[in-house]
């Protein structure tokens, strides 16, 4: 019994002798002993009191004890927020703790002045980067680098003057970027297509209600390799469509190599075609990479 406790029974107890003696004096003077309480009645209404009392007291310092559990409770839940927060951003970022410093991408351009509208000088074809594919490689790697992926573009201008060495000036400038950046195993070499001399606009899609340019693989039959590079020009066609729905890269199949060879995850992507305009084209950049990163999440985990 605590001291607060053991001073209120002592008041009650004086409280209760006091109260007899003037009871009982008053009951011999005056003659009212039918209006005032006996002594057993009395030691009742003490005992009541002090019962009361206690009550009060252990209900005062119930009240305070769950005031106390309350805090550490609401304590508690915002500690598990913060925990629950840090702990979705520490796995939204673990994947990339597991890719290498070193770039695992590389986009180039055998094709490197192929442009959009409204750049529609020389059939479609300009050395500026602004308009071009060149401009949509730019695109894809700040999308690409925001992920944590590692990116080398390369804007060499291979189909000047000769547009028939294209190819030959490409494959040139692939095998040094491999050779100086190994652990870059997805290769892309970004292009355009060409639209039908008879069409008003371009391919495209609606995302998020805007228009995005639609795009397409090309894989190469004539490579050793052919049957990695389909599945994987598969992988990220079908990926694009189930992440975005109406965006499913098509894959055209031609008895070439492109270049392809050089690794079995090699993309010749054609993103939209001339007549798209290049805020169309730039929109199929960001989404492309957006499936990309999440191709190359899944296969490096």
């Amino acid at each position: 019994m605590d001291l607060r406790r053991k001073g209120m029974l002592i008041i009650t107890a004086a409280v209760f002798l006091v109260s007899t003696l003037y009871f009982t004096t008053a009951k011999t003077t005056f003659g009212l002993s039918s209006m005032i309480p006996d002594e057993e009645q009395l030691g009742k209404m003490c005992i009541r009191q002090v019962s009361a009392a206690a009550r009060i007291d252990d209900n005062t310092e119930e009240t305070s004890d769950n005031t106390d559990d309350d805090a550490t409770a609401d304590t508690n839940l915002e500690s598990s927020a913060e925990n629950s927060k840090d702990s979705a951003e520490k796995k939204e970022n673990v994947w990339k703790k597991k890719l290498p410093d070193d770039p695992l991408v590389i986009i180039y351009h055998t094709h490197s002045s192929e442009s959009y509208m409204p750049y529609k000088e020389s059939n479609y074809h300009r050395e500026e980067v602004k308009g071009t594919v060149r401009e949509v490689g730019d695109v894809m790697e700040e999308t690409l680098e925001k992920k944590g992926i590692n990116v080398i573009h390369d804007k060499t201008v291979h189909d000047r003057p000769s547009y028939n060495e294209s190819y030959n000036k490409s494959l040139a400038t692939i095998q040094s970027l491999k050779k100086k950046y190994p652990t870059a195993v997805y290769i892309i070499d970004l292009h355009r297509d060409a639209a039908a001399s008879s069409a008003k606009e371009g391919k495209y899609t609606i995302i998020d209600g805007k228009r995005v340019a639609k795009f397409s693989l090309v894989v190469g039959q004539a490579n050793e390799n052919y049957v990695e590079l389909y599945d994987f020009a598969k992988k990220v066609g079908n990926r694009a469509g189930e992440m975005y729905s109406g965006f499913t890269g098509a894959i055209i199949e031609k008895n070439y190599n492109y270049n392809e060879f050089v690794s079995n995850k090699a993309l010749l992507l054609e993103v939209g075609n001339n007549k798209n305009t290049i805020e169309e084209a730039n929109a199929c950049g960001r989404y492309l990479a957006e499936v990309l990163a999440d191709v190359i999440e899944e296969e490096n985990r």
